[in-house]
C-alpha cells in the first residue's frame, strides 16, 4: 500500500559500535524515555524485530528505561531513545504537523550525539490505514515492527559512517506504510558490506610481535 506523501527519515544515527562484524560486536545499552506509557505489545514486537534486523551484526541490546539510571551505570556503549507520541495503536492521534521526520538524531557542533528520537505519532499517521484494517491484537504488533525499523534506519547510518541512502533495505531514505508493517525489510549486501569495511578501519591495530636478539 502506498502512502500519497512518504515521510523522511533523518540520515544520522546516535551511537558508536565498535568489535569485529564477524563475530560478536558486543552490547549496546539502549535507555528508553516515553512522552506516554506504550503498550507492552508494540515495545516487545519492536524489540523482537531490531533482534532478526540487527542479527548480521551479532549485537545484543540491553534495554533499560532511563528514569531507572543512576548516574553510576558501567556500560561499554550506550544510546538514550525518546519515543515521542503514542507508542499504541489506537491511542488518539495528535501528530505535530511541523515534524515530517519518523525518526531524528541529534547533533551539536556536527558531532553526532548518543540520543535519538522515534515519533510514534509520525509513524502511526503513516501507517493509519495499515493499522484500522487490522484486529486489534494485530495492531500493537504492527506498530512495534515499524518503530523497530525506523530505529534500525538510523543505528546503519553510525555503523556504516555514511549519511548515504540506498534504493533498497533499512538504508531507504523514506517508507511507505507497506514498507514498515509488512513483509521483511532488512540490510542488503551493500550496506553489509559498508558496515564491515568501516568496522575493519575502526579495528585496533595489533602491535608487532618484539623480537630478541
Amino acid at each position: 500500500m502506498k502512502f500519497p506523501m512518504p515521510f523522511v527519515l533523518l540520515m544520522f544515527s546516535a551511537i558508536a559500535l565498535r568489535g569485529q562484524i564477524d563475530g560478536p560486536a558486543g552490547e549496546l545499552t539502549i535507555y528508553t524515555r516515553f512522552t506516554h506509557p506504550p503498550s507492552p505489545q508494540s515495545i516487545g514486537s519492536m524489540r523482537t524485530e531490531l533482534d532478526a534486523i540487527m542479527l548480521p551484526f551479532h549485537l545484543r541490546f540491553d534495554w533499560r528505561a532511563l528514569d531507572s539510571a543512576s548516574g553510576h551505570d558501567v556500560v561499554a556503549q550506550i544510546m538514550v531513545v525518546s519515543f515521542k507520541g503514542a507508542c499504541q495503536a489506537d491511542s488518539p492521534l495528535r501528530p505535530d504537523p511541523s515534524v515530517r521526520m519518523l525518526g531524528a538524531t541529534h547533533i551539536a557542533d556536527g558531532e553526532i550525539l548518543p540520543f535519538a528520537d522515534v515519533d510514534c505519532d509520525k509513524i502511526r499517521v503513516l501507517m493509519d490505514q495499515c493499522l484500522s484494517h487490522a484486529i486489534p491484537p494485530e495492531r500493537d504488533r504492527l506498530l512495534g515492527r515499524a518503530m523497530a525499523r525506523v530505529l534500525a534506519h538510523e543505528l546503519y547510518h553510525f555503523l556504516a559512517h555514511t549519511t548515504r541512502h540506498a534504493s533498497t533495505g533499512i538504508a531507504k531514505p523514506s517508507y511507505t506504510a507497506a514498507e514498515l508493517a509488512g513483509g521483511v525489510l532488512r540490510f542488503d549486501e551493500a550496506q553489509l558490506r559498508s558496515v564491515r569495511e568501516k568496522d575493519a578501519e575502526r579495528a585496533p591495530v595489533q602491535p608487532a610481535p618484539s623480537e630478541t636478539f
